[in-house]
């Protein structure tokens, strides 16, 4: 059975969707939420609670107008007991600031009525050799024009978990979780243009961290990778990593620069290396002070 996603609370009759074929990039990217509240209880592990999984976890596809795609995902159940979830589609945004936000109601430029989900409801066993795999398909209107869309399926557990040790056992709280696949749809020949303005110091959570400041002056989304490397006044190498999360069109962003797990820098700090989008390098051997602005020259990449 296929459901139109804009059907959510609707019965739709049986269709069976013709196959296509078309290039796809799965990636990694994973949305786990947990009831607000689910932090806080000392025993999480009395109540089974979200057991779900999935994979992949995010879809980049690239689509002609007119043109159908089907795609699966494996939902697995991790638990110990059947699981029951609910699935639906959802809009989601990835904010300049680094937030990532869900909403159902559907927006100006949405593309989730293009979205055929095989049923919004689906039983998994307990077994993580057997995963349920689950389809969904979409197909691009004849005339749309150039451009990304994106839409996120939710996946959630229907069965709640409960503590009831929560506050020395007055209080029994519920334990919720649901998972987002992430999908991108390139229509037509879109691609991101991202520059690399400069590195510079910003506060993040009130901490001082070197950040790279990125434009996506392009159609579609971009990423940034990197191969750089700090040395301090001690002259210890420290390898550095930027954030992996999206620059949408038309945003600025400064994305933050981690050091490998239990490595610190200090100041002043030489930071040599390359940060990369796809087919340009950007080219950064500079002197990092905690106020200082480290400028990044831009070299095409053969």
């Amino acid at each position: 059975m296929w459901l139109q996603s804009r059907d959510l609370t609707q019965n739709s009759s049986d269709q069976t969707p013709k196959h296509t074929r078309l290039p796809v990039r799965v990636l990694s990217f994973v949305w786990v939420f947990v009831s607000a509240f689910a932090g806080l209880l000392p025993n999480f592990a009395y109540a089974e609670g979200f057991t779900g999984g999935i994979t992949p976890s995010r879809f980049e596809l690239d689509a002609n107008p007119g043109e159908r795609l089907r795609r699966s995902v494996k939902v697995y159940n991790l638990g110990l007991r059947p699981q029951q979830y609910s699935i639906r589609t959802m809009e989601w945004d990835f904010s300049e600031a680094g937030q990532l936000s869900f909403s159902e109601a559907l927006a100006e430029d949405s593309c989730r009525q293009w979205v055929r989900l095989e049923r919004h409801r689906i039983n998994v066993l307990p077994d993580p050799k057997r995963p349920r795999n689950y389809r969904f398909e979409l197909e691009v209107p004849e005339n749309e024009p150039s451009r990304e869309c994106r839409f996120a399926i939710m996946i959630e557990s229907l069965a709640q978990g409960v503590d009831p040790g929560f506050a020395n056992g007055s209080v029994s709280m519920p334990i919720t979780g649901r998972i987002a696949v992430i999908v991108y749809v390139n229509v037509g020949n879109v691609k991101a243009e991202l520059k690399v303005d400069q590195l510079e110091m910003r506060e993040i959570n009130g901490t001082w961290v070197p950040t790279v400041k990125v434009q996506n002056t392009g159609q579609a989304h971009g990423r940034l990778d990197s191969n750089l490397i700090a040395k301090g006044p001690s002259g210890d190498p420290v390898r550095l990593a930027l954030a992996s999360s999206p620059i949408l069109p038309g945003q600025t962003r400064y994305l933050p620069v981690s050091t490998e797990a239990g490595r610190t820098l200090e100041y002043p700090v030489s930071v040599r290396g390359k940060i990369y989008t796809e087919g340009t390098a950007f080219n950064v051997d500079q002197e990092l002070a905690a106020s200082q602005t480290l400028l990044a020259k831009q070299t095409a990449q053969d």
